[in-house]
């Protein structure tokens, strides 16, 4: 019998919980079908392709800030304008206040900060957007994983879609810090409104990293893939 989910790492985002990897040992030669009761999504699609999407090669283009470090297990870059939000130091609390979010963002925005601590995860905000009501933000972390081919997390990320009921999912084999990875694109209906969300994810030996960018439908940074770019495995 086939074991459809090895570990779901699933990470909140300022108003939604959006997936940040779905990680499956299912045989690469079919992806797993949605679970009983799932929600109705798009049909996705997997694109082939030999270039990689990301923008700009990995390492941070000039004036940008480098964030995480060998205990987070990977590194990303943010550019000005964004801000990193320590989850380990408490300064979740501190950062909270300063973006000024309240209400249904706030209090989702404090789960977030929970659990992407339990993962060590790097995560930082585009300070502007949240003045809009929505805090458009960037995570990347690792999460072990004993199946980390590009099927697998092909595999495993379709499921996770479809149990989170995101739509307008499109998967495209990609380069992501060097190495064979995916890039997934989806949308996602939220108490904050349709989120859209841009999310790279590679294996590395026996853990699966990823970097995802989340934004209110319509507002996703021009410079997303190039923030994406910058993933580095440690």
């Amino acid at each position: 019998m086939v074991r459809r989910v090895i570990a779901c790492a699933v990470a909140g985002t300022a108003a939604a919980l959006s997936l940040t990897g779905c990680l499956g040992d299912d045989d690469p030669k079919a992806a797993p079908p949605a679970p009983s009761g799932a929600p109705s999504t798009a049909p996705s699609q997997t694109t082939p392709t030999d270039t990689a999407p990301t923008g700009a090669p990995a390492g941070a283009p000039a004036g940008w800030k480098t964030v995480g470090g060998p205990e987070n297990g990977v590194r990303m870059s943010i550019p000005d304008g964004w801000q990193e939000i320590d989850l380990t130091s408490g300064e979740a609390e501190e950062g909270l206040k300063r973006l000024g979010l309240q209400g249904a963002n706030e209090q989702l925005l404090r789960q977030t900060f929970t659990m992407l601590e339990q993962q060590k995860a790097v995560y930082a905000v585009e300070t502007e957007s949240a003045q809009r009501g929505y805090a458009t933000n960037v995570n990347a972390l690792c999460t072990p994983s004993p199946a980390t081919s590009v099927q697998a997390l092909e595999n495993g990320t379709r499921l996770g879609m479809s149990q989170l009921g995101a739509q307008n999912v499109e998967i495209t084999q990609t380069t992501v810090a060097g190495r064979p990875g995916i890039r997934t694109t989806y949308t996602l209906r939220s108490a904050a409104g349709t989120l859209t969300g841009r999310q790279v994810q590679v294996g590395d030996g026996d853990r699966a990293c990823s970097l995802t960018v989340t934004a209110k439908d319509g507002a996703m940074p021009s410079n997303a893939d190039q923030i994406a770019g910058t993933l580095e495995l440690l």
